[in-house]
């Protein structure tokens, strides 16, 4: 089940809704909440709500939330920069109101091929390593590896569904 975030009665409510059993995620209505909190914009004037939903998702345990839609059809460009907006506060998805805006939200949520070298750097140098590890001058623990792990899995997950 999937609930769909967009009241100021929601997010205020958040802690209880990702609670409800059988919730696997949330989605963010950004029209809906802008509309029924009287807030014109829809970046930094919700970003707090934004983090709020995945933070609150992420400590429930449930799967990356999906941003709220893009309205303008006809600006592929505002669309990706949208994408990789809700993709930086750690959504998993956004939504999508026309068939034309699914490929560029999907090829904005793929890890590029950089991420994808970097990730495969990471697990070969840590293979069989022991003591400290480093790829490009960085150190790389266990929240690097779990980050490196998450990009080649996305990367494999899209790939396969190709």
């Amino acid at each position: 089940m999937h609930a769909l975030v967009e009241t100021v009665s929601a997010i205020l409510n958040l802690a209880e809704l990702v609670a409800a059993p059988g919730l696997s995620r949330l989605s963010f209505g950004t029209v809906d909440f802008q509309a029924d909190a009287g807030i014109d914009g829809d970046r930094a004037e919700i970003d707090h709500v934004r983090t709020q939903i995945v933070l609150q998702s992420r400590s429930a345990g449930l799967a990356a939330p999906v941003d709220g839609v893009s309205t303008d059809l006809s600006d592929d460009a505002a669309l990706e920069s949208d994408t990789q907006h809700a993709r930086r506060f750690g959504f998993g998805g956004k939504l999508c109101v026309h068939p034309r805006q699914v490929a560029v939200v999907n090829r904005a949520f793929l890890p590029s091929d950089a991420d994808v070298d970097w990730a495969t750097r990471v697990m070969s140098a840590i293979d069989g390593a022991f003591g400290a590890v480093a790829v490009d001058g960085k150190l790389i623990d266990k929240p690097v590896v779990d980050r490196a792990r998450r990009l080649l899995a996305t990367h494999d997950a899209f790939r396969s569904a190709a």
